[in-house]
């Protein structure tokens, strides 16, 4: 026999997680997370800012993340604004760890990954731009590591960024979900070069230009936005 005191007992249930989360969502000072509050959860860095693609391949090849950065709280995930297209790319839920913050003369941006070791993709780092007041401008994949790839960036002082796209070459057949102990990179061909401008447009997901050739000079080229 159902309860009778079911619907009430889950109604307050409901309530009194709905007050906690609001709760939560809170700051010190019992306001919601200023855009300042937000840009304060990442480590300030300096441009330029680089990824190596010598570092990920060891990341890559002992399956784990260095060093590992601070998860960012869920209240402060409406700054970001990209991540729900990130989640239904990774098909899964994505929980960004803070990387970097930086400050130009005309935009704030923040350096984020949605990578996770023995995931699809295990490093996958995002960059999102803001004016000086907060407003989100763009935000774009940027570097990362998977079993197939690694994509390696420069992010330069006016926010463009020069990324290098590469396949990996494993010296037997990687498998996913099987063990791959003892297996090593043998070699990354590169596959692909681009300047993206970070100051507008969105390209959450890994590079689709990259691993086929293309006659437009790399110069020239900017991420397919979203």
């Amino acid at each position: 026999m159902k309860s009778i005191f079911f619907i009430p007992v889950f109604f307050f249930a409901l309530v009194s997680l709905s007050a906690a989360s609001t709760n939560t969502a809170n700051n010190d000072n019992g306001a919601k997370p200023t855009f300042q509050d937000f840009l304060a959860q990442f480590p300030k860095a300096n441009l330029p800012y680089a990824f190596e693609a010598e570092d990920m391949q060891v990341q890559l090849e002992k399956r784990t993340a260095a060093p590992k950065a601070q998860r960012l709280a869920w209240e402060y995930y409406h700054f970001l604004p990209m991540l729900e297209e990130s989640a239904r790319h990774n098909r899964m839920p994505v929980y960004p760890e803070a990387v970097a913050a930086f400050e130009t003369n005309e935009y704030f941006a923040v350096l984020y990954n949605t990578g996770r070791a023995f995931t699809k993709n295990l490093k996958s780092y995002h960059i999102s731009v803001y004016d000086k007041d907060g407003n989100h401008l763009a935000t774009h994949f940027v570097a990362g590591a998977n079993a197939g790839t690694i994509t390696a960036a420069v992010i330069d002082e006016t926010l463009n960024a020069d990324v290098q796209a590469y396949e990996v070459n494993w010296a037997r057949e990687f498998r996913n979900g099987a063990n791959n102990d003892g297996n090593t990179v043998v070699g990354l061909t590169p596959a692909g070069r681009r300047t993206i401008a970070l100051t507008s447009g969105n390209a959450v997901e890994q590079l689709t230009w990259a691993y086929h050739h293309t006659t437009e000079p790399a110069s020239t080229l900017t991420a397919d936005a979203k």
